[in-house]
């Protein structure tokens, strides 16, 4: 094979036949897009829950409420009602309400919406789930109202079950509850006067107040806007008669602030604001704690008069 004539590797210009292996035997050439085997005939029918292929086309059952085919371990019939597959059973055994649907599986909800080519791609809840469940009901219905003249007399069951309607998802109104007594129609348009009273652009002042027994005619609501409008801290109290009790230390010292503002000569002025000089001061400025105004004129106040520093809060105070 190799020359010997110089230093070089030569071939010898004669290629060298392969022979073939022992024991190996001549194919002769086949197509491999070609099969010897006939080719499948179409797809046969078989159970949608299953997968298990009808032998015969009586053993196939077609559920009335998805339009599938079962088999018939798969499907039951009830008495004299229509043939259902198992899944519908379940689902039309909870007459479809909101609170039966919400007990079911996920799953069990997908493969119902599954069978009625409804897609669930874009559900991420379950209450997405079963509104669809409960919004493709009324589809069914009309479609059994249509369909329903064209079946023939020997289907009296299936014309008994597309009649039938579906049963509502809102309870009938007891006759009970459409008429209510007097008294409890007075109490609630009372409660609804005393919620429609206080909106929210009018929120509760201690202005309002004329005396302590106003007070105790105040909701919780009213309580804290008024604590909250001068500047009074009322977290932790955990009972209304806390917060009533704040309110009525606030309005005595409102009106002893008063009395003391009224009563001050005209010469002494250090216990006016500096802004207003007509209210007493019973506001301090945080961060730098100057007691300089008084709670309206504080809230309003961008700067400390006297430092220039920022003033993050204005804190209503008591004298004692």
């Amino acid at each position: 094979m190799w020359a010997t004539c110089c230093n070089w590797f030569c071939l010898d210009g004669q290629p060298e036949e392969a022979s073939p292996p022992q024991g190996a035997r001549t194919q002769a050439y086949s197509n491999p897009g070609y099969s010897s085997f006939p080719s499948p005939t179409g797809s046969e029918p078989s159970c949608k829950a299953c997968g298990t292929h009808f032998a015969s086309m009586a053993r196939k059952q077609t559920c009335l409420d998805c339009k599938k085919n079962f088999c018939t371990s798969c499907s039951s019939q009830v008495g004299a009602g229509p043939r259902l597959c198992l899944l519908c059973q379940r689902f039309r055994a909870t007459d479809f309400r909101r609170e039966e649907l919400m007990k079911m599986k996920v799953k069990d909800l997908r493969d119902y919406l599954s069978l009625h080519d409804i897609s669930t791609d874009m559900c991420r809840e379950k209450e997405e789930l079963v509104s669809l469940v409960l919004g493709q009901q009324p589809v069914i219905s009309q479609e059994g109202r249509t369909q329903a003249p064209h079946l023939g007399p020997d289907f009296p069951e299936q014309q008994a079950f597309l009649a039938r309607p579906h049963t509502s998802t809102v309870p009938p109104t007891s006759p009970g509850l459409q008429s209510a007594p007097p008294g409890q129609a007075q109490g609630r348009q009372q409660s609804v006067d005393s919620e429609d009273s206080f909106v929210p652009g009018r929120r509760a002042s201690l202005s309002d107040l004329t005396d302590l027994e106003d007070i105790e005619g105040l909701t919780v609501r009213q309580l804290k806007e008024i604590l909250a409008r001068n500047f009074v801290n009322y977290k932790g109290c955990c009972e209304k008669w806390e917060l009533m009790e704040r309110v009525t230390r606030l309005y005595k010292d409102q009106k002893g602030l008063q009395h003391l503002g009224g009563a001050v000569p005209s010469s002494l002025e250090e216990n006016l604001c500096r802004i207003c000089m007509d209210s007493p001061i019973d506001c301090v400025l945080l961060e730098c704690g100057h007691m300089v105004t008084c709670t309206k004129c504080g809230k309003r106040m961008n700067e400390c008069p006297i430092c220039r520093q920022y003033v993050i809060r204005a804190v209503h105070v008591f004298r004692s």
